[in-house]
């Protein structure tokens, strides 16, 4: 490295620590201030200092930042832990130790832990000023964060609770929502049952009276608490009333209202009402954008292939945009879709641990408020488990419509739901994001779907070849043929939809992408995991602003959203994406893909022009997000033969290890 030197890194914070611990702390300050990576060791160290020195709140403001930085690092939960109960402030402390101990990667620290635990708890039951109802509700919400589990359970919380019926908040404090969608009689779920249900989630706001005021056509949503009572609303020439055995108390009710002017909707009970809909706005010139997402699609398998796999699909973009060198920025759907979503890599956005909790909103700016604010009903129609309203996606949303693929909503149905909602709020503006997860079947060797199995041959079926996980599953020929079939089913179900739009709204009205979070590992055997199959993935586009091109212009899904923005002539903050020069933008010299995930080494591979530059740790990442950069592999392989080339460009390869340190230097460990 030219600018960083690690070694040099871990000597300062070697020097810094005995300061510390000889109590010399200003000779510690003057070092602590030379440090200029901002990693977890500096502000572990630097809090260390602050206690030493009897400066509890500023290292609580210190550390409390860091928390965005290292949301998984046990150092510096047990650092502001310490520090909370310095101040007296013990029944944050204890959570925070509860939080340290789901940290702990070891048995002493775990121990040491448990420790400081039943020290707060024996402060907390001697305390005169908090009443037994108030220390059993503590201690119930530690056990809740002792056995948290993560954001794929929706629309059951971490915490195993229902979400039905409950209130959640944004970043901004927004309330939404969440309701039955086409149950029945069924009026709430469990961990069990919650595959196998629909749910409706809006924005809006709890009240036992709504005022507002139309100027068109409107649809008001209203949902009801467990304790609920006649709805009665006052306006332009009517005083109706709902009465309670009318009303669905399962789902929310659309009340629709023609007349101009005010209206008033009260009850004697709390209910939820959403935010009303304009059914006839100022239509934009875009007026449907859709982002059709195909977990898993890989375009290594569909670039020459299109016609044949994937006809309906081919025959939609043809005349529109096919970018061939798009590359994902993660390994898998965590990272991946939070990279579409904010525009940043995942070192940048932070949502990459599979079972620790993220709300990736809570410290990211997702695209969707840039739409919304611009005028659009956003919605999802999704089936992805981990693209949850809880991993932070009901940020900017309008609408969520979502059941847990597993459960069946599969791509037909949801494609049928997608049209509904087109063709309910037609002369709406639409921002509307459609999950198709179908493909995923095939890594993890389940066999569903009739057209799949019966064009399948049955050679191909004979054994199961699963990896630890469905990224890591190895090459696999058999499989191949089986995603090759399930291509065709998905396509099959996306031609209605590429129908309705076309006959519906007129191509010259609509933007449409088609767009995927990674592609498969199993296409080809390599013993790197960000070979190329795995990394490319499909972009294209179509509608009136796009002119017809197949373009190898480098591209990142960051760019996805910054690059449909410009064309709906919609500003927004595209972070580390660009609009593509195909599209007026300044476009990117590299496109990169990283891994960080517990347990495996981490892995960057960057592609430029002419080349793919390939790193991976020899240690893998802990479960903190932390690694070991020092130690590493590194090569440069010709981008057209594959050919290692990492001796005749040794400078270019040395420049792309020193840019990998240097941005990733905050995870050593």
């Amino acid at each position: 490295m030219k600018d960083v030197k690690i070694t040099a890194i871990k000597k300062l914070e070697e020097e810094i620590t005995y300061l510390l611990n000889e109590g010399q702390f200003t000779e510690a300050k003057e070092k602590l201030d030379k440090i200029i990576i901002r990693n977890e060791a500096y502000y572990s160290l630097f809090s260390n200092y602050y206690y030493l020195i009897h400066e509890y709140q500023q290292g609580i403001t210190l550390l409390e930042e860091a928390i965005k930085e290292f949301p998984f690092s046990f150092e510096i939960f047990y650092n502001l832990a310490t520090l909370k109960s310095a101040i007296g402030e013990q029944i944050h402390s204890l959570w925070l130790f509860a939080r340290c101990l789901k940290l702990a990667s070891c048995d002493e620290d775990s121990e040491e832990v448990a420790n400081q635990l039943n020290k707060i708890i024996k402060i907390l039951k001697n305390d005169s000023t908090i009443i037994p109802e108030q220390l059993h509700s503590i201690l119930n919400y530690t056990q809740m964060i002792l056995h948290e589990g993560d954001e794929r359970t929706y629309p059951v919380n971490r915490f195993n609770e229902s979400l039905i019926k409950k209130i959640v908040k944004d970043s901004s404090d927004n309330e939404y929502f969440t309701e039955m969608y086409k149950s029945m009689d069924v009026k709430d779920i469990d961990i069990n049952s919650r595959y196998y249900f629909k749910t409706e989630l809006l924005q809006g706001k709890a009240t036992d009276s709504f005022s507002f005021e139309i100027n068109n056509e409107t649809t008001l949503p209203v949902a009801l608490f467990e304790e609920y009572d006649d709805i009665l609303v006052e306006g332009p020439k009517i005083n109706f009333c709902f009465p309670k055995n009318v009303l669905r108390t399962n789902q929310f009710n659309y009340f629709t209202f023609a007349d101009v002017g005010k209206y008033k909707v009260t009850s004697s009970k709390l209910f939820f009402v959403a935010k009303p809909v304009n059914l006839k706005p100022k239509l934009k010139s875009a007026q449907v954008i859709i982002t059709i997402f195909v977990d898993g699609l890989a375009n290594s398998v569909i670039e020459e292939n299109l016609n044949d796999l994937m006809p309906h699909t081919y025959n939609f973009f043809s005349n529109g945009y096919i970018n061939n060198n798009c590359y994902t920025t993660g390994d898998w759907t965590l990272p991946s879709v939070a990279s579409i979503y904010t525009g940043k890599t995942t070192l940048q956005h932070g949502l990459y641990h599979p079972s620790n909790h993220f709300e990736l909103n809570k410290h990211n700016h997702l695209f969707t408020k840039d739409f919304q604010k611009n005028g659009y009903m956003t919605t999802q129609i999704n089936n992805d488990w981990r693209v949850t309203p809880t991993y932070g996606y009901l940020e900017g949303m309008d609408r969520i419509l979502y059941q847990n693929y597993t459960g069946g909503f599969t791509a037909g149905e949801v494609v049928a739901e997608a049209i509904e909602h087109l063709e309910t709020f037609k002369n709406n503006n639409h921002f509307l994001w459609v999950s198709l997860m179908d493909l995923h079947d095939v890594a993890d060797e389940i066999n569903n779907d009739l057209m799949s199995q019966v064009n399948v041959s049955a050679k191909y079926r004979q054994n199961k070849n699963l990896g630890a996980t469905s990224v890591l599953s190895p090459y696999d020929p058999n499989k191949i043929k089986k995603y090759e079939s399930e291509l065709k089913r998905v396509d099959l179900h996306l031609s209605s939809l590429y129908s309705y739009l076309e006959s519906s709204f007129g191509k010259e009205n609509i933007i449409v992408a088609l767009v995927a979070d990674h592609g498969q590992t199993y296409l080809k055997e390599d013993d790197f995991l960000l070979h190329e199959p795995r990394r490319k993935v499909p972009f294209m586009l179509a509608g009136g602003k796009v002119e017809g091109k197949i373009s190898n212009e480098l591209c990142s899904i960051l760019d996805i959203y910054p690059t449909i923005a410009k064309l709906s002539d919609i500003k927004l903050d595209s972070n580390e994406g660009v609009v593509l020069k195909d599209f007026g933008g300044n476009g990117r010299g590299t496109a990169t893909t990283e891994t960080i995930h517990p347990n495996q080494p981490y892995l960057v591979a960057i592609t430029d022009a002419e080349h793919i530059f390939r790193f991976k740790t020899k240690s893998n990442v802990t479960d903190n997000g932390l690694v070991d950069l020092e130690h590493y592999e590194a090569q440069l392989l010709d981008l057209n033969t594959l050919e290692d080339v990492s001796v005749k460009f040794n400078d270019k390869l040395e420049k792309y290890v020193d840019i990998t340190i240097q941005r990733a230097i905050k995870l050593q460990s």
